[in-house]
């Protein structure tokens, strides 16, 4: 899976509610292995989307 394609589905799991997530749990820890992979390969890449998820999260919650 690509980079790109990581993220949607991150996003994905961020806007799904508690129920949705119940339901999706085994995709969930799917798109969770693909994101360990992606992180042990791309460890300076995750960081700084990391750092810019905080920054949107933090904004949201202002």
């Amino acid at each position: 899976m690509k980079r790109g394609e990581v993220v949607q589905r991150l996003d994905r799991i961020r806007d799904m509610s508690d129920e949705e997530v119940t339901l999706n749990a085994e995709w969930i820890r799917k798109v969770a292995a693909h994101v360990y992979c992606l992180m042990k390969q791309q460890p300076r890449m995750v960081k700084e989307y990391a750092r810019k998820m905080n920054k949107q999260v933090r904004g949201k919650h202002r």
